[in-house]
């Protein structure tokens, strides 16, 4: 999202035309691969929780199961001997017993029943079948059967019962299948002993030589070759041996438990639990509107970051040699590189915290350039007075919108900074808020624009009132400072959208510490109820003293980028006589007087 403006060449303060793209839909930032890892940074002792929960979970779980115990046994199945035509060569082995079906037949009811006696365990069939587990291994004649319980002991009588009570199951099935085959073959013997009687009886009636004879003959001899065939079957069925398998391991006594296994409860615990939190983490993440870095605030609001000041040490201005000085620094050079020439009233507002650091700094910075500059404290909870060590209580904005106070007597001068002018919010700071919606206002900064090249409005919050919508109007220009880990994209849209409905074109924004931000929180209060109660901190020092001398220079020893804390006795004199700050000298009230006639 860009934002642009442009100016036409010839223009009075009324009629400005700018050039602002619409700022009310930002679009949603598309998933990065730095996303995930500001996700694992910010949300790591979330997810660190619920994987540690996840595994105090499967801790528990495994704690409140009963242990069971498992042995194994292994039968080698043979044939029985029965000769069983029926039994199929089996796909996943190389014998002709189907070993599928006989690891389904082990149980089977009957296998069960029997095991059951043996186990002598009051378990429905039901319950048992659920202990047994039967395995074949590939390219075998091999059936492993698994048997579990509470104790090792119940579980290895479990498994040879199985063992036992299958085998015995499959000898008596095979001995009952030779049994009822010597039935079968008995009962055809006994039919053809019968029709052999019969034929018998009958040649006694036939004449020699006759085709009746010879076809009785041959009738006899093949009834009794059939007889002797059967009567070899049931000979062989009554010696045959029955050979249902054997058992070739026996079954082991367990020395642990087989489940639950702790391990394996405990990784599926934390894995369940990273999942877990990484969906927490995530929504968390999606769900959370603060903005920390510069890539957020571009991403997520679409303004661009001019600059990322670092914290300021100590309460007053940032030294020129620290980050924070620099960063200042930079910032003046985009704004005037950004700006158009004739751009005088540059507005810089905080989205819910005071913003009175980056104006009081940026002022300082472009004065530094030679430029007069005037800043105007319109927040009432404004912190410049204490930053800039100005007199406390003395008249300011409050008193000059409301005609009590002449401008030029109400601007004053930090010490070290001689093109910088300070218009501070007075001893009415909410008096002043309500005057900016008034012609007055318009006046006032009117005048401001013939005094100096740029004027600086320090407006307040706009997610705390809309006093920042109203000064917009006047301003060339919005700068909004947003502070790290606490201001949210929202609300830096709803700047945004404001702005723009006044037709002010937001040039950047500036990223400020949480922490510079809290302090101010919680001395902020003290010190601004002190200034607006109209308590003097500091009595005016004699105009005589304050004049600015013949050569345009500061009576002040210190660097010309800074304010030095440490200043020297001249400086600790003027300091025990009160004036943190001065009034302009007499050639500068008279440009304002001036450009105040011309004004109006």
């Amino acid at each position: 999202m860009l934002y642009t403006k442009s100016y036409c060449e010839s223009r009075n303060d009324s009629e400005r035309k700018r050039t602002v793209t619409d700022p009310t839909v930002a679009p949603v930032p598309p998933a990065q691969l730095s996303d995930f890892g500001a996700l694992l940074r910010r949300q790591w002792w979330l997810i660190l929780i619920v994987v540690v929960l996840g595994a105090l979970a499967g801790y528990g779980y495994t704690s409140a199961q009963t242990p069971l115990y498992t042995s194994t046994t292994q039968v080698l199945v043979t044939p029985t001997g029965a000769d069983d035509q029926s039994v199929l060569a089996n796909g996943r082995t190389r014998g002709e017993i189907n070993l599928d079906t006989e690891a389904q037949l082990l149980t089977s009811t009957a296998v069960v029943k029997a095991a059951a006696d043996t186990i002598g365990d009051n378990a429905t069939p039901a319950e048992l079948v659920s202990r047994v587990k039967v395995s074949v291994p590939p390219n075998t004649e091999v059936l492993t059967i698994a048997y579990r319980s509470t104790s090792p002991e119940a579980a290895r009588t479990g498994a040879n019962a199985f063992a036992v009570a299958y085998l015995a199951n499959r000898a008596q099935e095979a001995s009952a299948q030779i049994t009822a085959r010597q039935t079968a073959r008995q009962v055809q013997i006994d039919t053809l002993n019968r029709s052999l009687q019969n034929v018998t009886k009958s040649l006694a009636g036939l004449k020699p030589d006759s085709v009746e004879l010879s076809v009785a003959q041959a009738q006899i001899q093949s009834l009794s070759t059939q007889i002797a065939l059967l009567s070899a079957e049931v000979d062989g069925l009554d010696v045959s041996s029955i050979t249902p398998g054997r058992t070739i391991t026996d079954a082991n006594l367990p020395r642990s438990a087989s489940s639950p296994v702790l391990t394996v409860n405990l990784a599926a615990g934390a894995m369940l639990g990273l999942l877990v939190g990484l969906g927490l983490a995530l929504l968390r993440y999606r769900s959370d509107r603060q903005l920390r870095t510069p890539d957020e605030v571009s991403r997520r609001t679409g303004l661009p970051v001019l600059a990322n000041v670092p914290e300021t040490v100590g309460g007053g201005l940032a030294e020129p040699t620290t980050p924070a000085g620099r960063g200042y620094v930079r910032l003046r050079n985009l704004l005037t590189s950004r700006t158009a020439s004739d751009a005088r009233v540059l507005m810089v507002a905080g989205v819910d915290s005071d913003s009175s650091e980056v104006a009081a700094n940026l002022a300082a910075s472009l004065s530094k350039t030679g430029a007069e500059v005037t800043l105007v404290c319109a927040s009432p909870e404004s912190g410049t007075v204490q930053r800039l060590r100005l007199r406390h209580g003395s008249a300011g904005l409050s008193e000059v919108l409301s005609g009590s106070s002449e401008l030029a007597d109400a601007l004053q001068v930090p010490l070290g900074f001689e093109q910088l002018r300070v218009l501070a919010p007075g001893s009415e700071p909410e008096r002043a808020g309500a005057l900016l919606q008034t012609q007055a206002a318009r006046e006032l900064l009117r005048t401001l624009r013939r005094s100096a090249r740029y004027v600086v409005l320090e407006a307040p919050p706009t997610n705390d009132s809309s006093q920042a919508q109203t000064l917009s109007a006047l301003a060339d220009a919005a700068l909004i400072v947003i502070v790290a880990r606490h201001s949210a994209s929202d609300r830096v849209l709803d700047a945004i959208e404001q702005f723009a409905v006044m037709n002010t074109p937001v040039v950047g924004s500036v990223l400020i510490p949480a922490a510079r931000h809290a302090r101010k929180m919680r001395t902020g209060g003290a010190a601004n109820a002190a200034a607006g109660s109209g308590t003097v901190q500091a009595q005016t020092a004699d105009p005589a003293e304050d004049e600015v001398p013949a050569d345009g220079r500061a009576a002040t020893r210190g660097t010309e980028d800074s304010v030095d804390a440490g200043a020297d006795d001249h400086r600790d004199d003027r300091t025990r006589k009160g004036a943190g700050g001065r009034r302009p000298g007499p050639a500068a009230q008279r440009s304002v007087r001036s450009a105040s006639r011309s004004a109006g």
